[in-house]
């Protein structure tokens, strides 16, 4: 058994010998077009590649050459994120229009401490990155970049007075202008490999499908509640609003997913678009769930009209999506002027796009999304609590009433305060969840099966509004009708029962149900 493992380790020990290269693809550069000098040696763009220095790949029958400058002793290689006479202008490589810009020329240091090192001659340029890489922009990000004589990256973070240092093979810097301010430098760093073994595809890519198949269960609900009019009242309409939030929101969420980890200058400015319609989503569904939560309040608080007329229920509901759009698209527009805005350093701007396409960092996080979403959590709450509270006076009250018509509407809308309070603790456990992953933070992994909550809500939302038996028989008579059907004649009996329950406890108490309450009566 001992002489098996050492010939099968000698053997692997030869051929890694064999097929081993100087230097990795990432620290080469091509020479085929250079000169074959001795058979040994390589001249090309000013550098003799000795034996050792270079070596041959043949792809497709076709044989080419790579030298591996960064083997020279006299040179140390960065890598310039732009081709040879090429900047950024705006955040697209381009030949800069004066002479003078062509020259690549970054200051050199130790440290903080600047050297008299001219880099042009210290260093010795690759060009490109291939990684998974964010943006570090000194005018807009709260950070100083300083190149070290070994080619290290040392990255300064001016806020939290922290630095970090990168490896040459592990960023690329190059010269950038545009209208927000002169020349400057700035850097394209790869992700430090924190991520754990969760990053892998195969993740991300479930939690995408398992997105996209909660919207489907937020479509059904959505054209249930559309194509039922006996549904499209006050009520429905507003948790058709809801709904069509989270569509949105989840479509994009499984877009970024199925897009993890690729690169470039469309991809990043796709991300940050999608980012701001994420935020504006989710922010669009907590406010709506709000306004239901308020609806369901007034229901048994005593606000209500006269009447309760289609009019009334429409003028309402834009009353509501004032509300419900509005405020997430004042929120929106905050944290975009926030995102662009030219603001000292210390203050913390968003960072969509820097280092993933949601919040840069936490506290990021912190400042822009959930303080509104507490703030009306804990207001969904206290209103959930008054209502309790009043259907519970108001139950005392009907007692002394043996009126059944007044009875058969308290006992709807406590039906539909049930509704609503299964939705808010739905809603209120996913976002629970997602606080404590927030917090603690970890391997992805470890939050698998609270993840998946977060992916049921569409089937939760779907069991609970539409997968009843009320519903399903309005469906089902709307599909025959539809169809051009006669009834099936136990439903036609029961219909004027079904339809006048499933209407009333989707809307709003009537002016009928005055007498209900005990101080309407003197």
């Amino acid at each position: 058994m001992g002489c098996k493992l050492f010939v099968f380790m000698t053997n692997l020990l030869v051929i890694s010998l064999v097929s081993c290269n100087p230097c990795s693809r990432q620290q080469s550069i091509n020479i085929t077009s250079g000169d074959l000098q001795d058979g040994n040696s390589i001249l090309h763009g000013g550098l003799v590649y000795k034996t050792g220095q270079w070596y041959e790949v043949e792809e497709d029958g076709i044989v080419s050459r790579f030298g591996c400058p960064c083997l020279e002793s006299n040179r140390v290689c960065i890598r310039k994120c732009c081709n040879p006479r090429h900047m950024y202008l705006g955040y697209t490589c381009k030949e800069p229009p004066e002479e003078s810009l062509l020259v690549f020329n970054p200051k050199v240091h130790k440290g903080k401490d600047l050297l008299n090192v001219t880099a042009s001659l210290h260093f010795f340029y690759l060009h490109g990155l291939q990684c998974d890489k964010y943006l570090v922009d000194p005018s807009v990000d709260p950070e100083v970049l300083y190149i070290q004589e070994n080619g290290t990256l040392l990255e300064y973070s001016q806020i939290n007075d922290t630095a970090q240092w990168v490896a040459p093979s592990e960023y690329c810097v190059d010269m950038m202008t545009d209208d927000r301010d002169s020349i400057r430098m700035i850097a394209l760093i790869c992700y430090q490999n924190t991520n754990h073994a969760d990053d892998s595809p195969a993740l991300y890519i479930s939690y995408a499908v398992g997105l996209l198949l909660s919207v489907l269960f937020f479509l059904a609900t959505f054209m249930v509640y559309a194509f039922i009019p006996e549904l499209r009242n006050l009520h429905g309409m507003c948790l058709m609003a809801y709904c069509a939030g989270l569509i949105v929101a989840y479509i994009c969420l499984a877009y970024l997913k199925m897009h993890f980890g690729e690169d470039g200058e469309d991809t990043m400015t796709g991300c940050i678009v999608i980012a701001f319609i994420v935020y504006y989503s989710f922010q669009t569904s907590f406010f709506w769930l709000n306004v239901m939560c308020f609806d369901i309040w007034r229901t048994f608080s005593g606000y209500r009209g006269s009447t309760s007329t289609k009019k009334r229920e429409m003028r309402r509901f834009a009353v509501y999506g004032v509300y419900a759009w509005g405020m997430p698209a004042l929120l929106t527009a905050c944290t975009l002027s926030m995102q662009y805005a030219k603001l000292p350093y210390w203050v913390i701007k968003p960072g969509f796009g820097d280092r993933k396409c949601w919040f840069s960092n936490w506290l990021s996080e912190l400042v822009y999304f959930y303080p509104s979403v507490l703030a009306l959590v804990i207001c969904n709450l206290v209103l959930f609590t008054i209502t309790a509270h009043r259907i519970r006076s108001i139950r005392q009250e009907t007692a002394i009433l043996k009126g059944s018509k007044s009875t058969s509407k308290l006992k709807q809308d406590k039906q539909r305060y049930s509704l609503y309070l299964k939705l808010f603790i739905v809603m209120g456990i996913n976002w629970t969840v997602e606080l404590v992953s927030f917090a603690v933070g970890g391997s992805n992994w470890y939050w698998v099966l609270l993840d998946i909550s977060n992916i049921m809500l569409g089937f939760f939302i779907f069991i609970i509004f539409v997968w009843k038996k009320k519903v399903r028989n309005l469906a089902r008579r709307r599909y025959r009708s539809i169809r051009g059907l006669p009834p099936i004649t136990s439903e036609f009996r029961k219909s004027t029962n079904v339809t006048s329950t499933a209407v009333t406890e989707e809307s709003r108490l009537s002016s009928d149900d005055a007498h209900v309450r005990l101080k309407d009566m003197n």
